[in-house]
């Protein structure tokens, strides 16, 4: 009689501890989906985009054998709370407690990186810095919303600039800011744009689908004031990229992790 009440008792106590980490999985799992809301994508630490350009290529080659890039990444950024350092595939809290709310960040992240190809100057003499909203002041008092790309040669129209993305050009044209900027829709919905041009590249349309590598114009020192106006600060590209979202239709993110990423695809061009 005594065996059975010890068996019972211990079987009760196995039951017990099932349950405990069962429950403990389950709140555990809740925790872990929490951080993600409709509006995550607004938040800073999304903007930012903090991912190692080696933990990039890690992504990329398992998207490669095991499929869905913008899941892995979304994933892996979440699981890493927006700075990462390891990859990370298991999805399922936030598939199981907050589904339209992940569906919504994976596209958003999809929109910044899924078409990536190239870096936008086809050459390994250029330098950039994270100046992502650093202080700007012409035109009254403005936070930078991009990354700005120098060129070892100073001269104007010297380095052409790519597409880093297949795409649609959506603007073209002359801003006060910006000097002959152009606009590039890719297939996810990302806005990438490309500004302070010496030129156009010939033939360029808006309308015109463009691939990625495509020579879009060159780099030069256009705007901050008239149409005329040139020289005023150094040859360099602004490269700005955006987002649409369900707050905002253009949302700025942090360019400098992207051209960290990619760095080294560098188009082949002759000088």
């Amino acid at each position: 009689m005594k065996k059975i009440r010890w068996r019972i008792f211990i079987l009760g106590g196995g039951f017990c501890l099932l349950a405990a980490a069962s429950l403990f999985m389950l709140l555990a799992q809740r925790s872990k989906a929490s951080v993600l809301k409709m509006d995550t994508c607004m938040q800073e630490e999304f903007r930012i985009q903090r991912l190692e350009p080696a933990l990039y290529e890690e992504i990329r080659k398992t998207q490669r054998k095991e499929g869905d890039f913008g899941d892995i990444l979304t994933t892996t950024m979440l699981h890493g709370n927006f700075r990462p350092q390891e990859l990370w595939r298991d999805n399922s809290p936030y598939i199981k407690y907050k589904k339209e709310e992940y569906f919504l960040l994976k596209e958003c992240y999809e929109a910044v990186w899924a078409d990536l190809v190239y870096f936008p100057v086809p050459s390994r003499e250029v330098v950039f810095e994270d100046t992502w909203m650093a202080p700007r002041d012409y035109g009254g008092d403005r936070l930078h919303e991009g990354t700005d790309l120098f060129g070892k040669v100073k001269e104007t129209g010297y380095y052409p600039v790519v597409s880093m993305t297949d795409g649609v050009v959506e603007r073209k044209g002359w801003l006060p800011l910006g000097g002959y900027r152009i606009g590039i829709r890719s297939p996810s919905g990302g806005y990438f744009y490309y500004a302070h041009l010496a030129e156009y590249e010939e033939g360029i349309t808006l309308g015109e689908e463009v691939a990625a590598g495509d020579v879009l114009g060159y780099m030069g020192n256009t705007g901050y004031g008239p149409e005329e106006t040139k020289g005023k600060f150094p040859v360099h590209l602004h490269l700005g990229i955006y987002i649409s979202t369900p707050y905002q239709e253009e949302l700025s993110v942090n360019p400098y992790w992207v051209l960290k990423a990619m760095e080294k695809k560098i188009r082949n061009y002759t000088y």
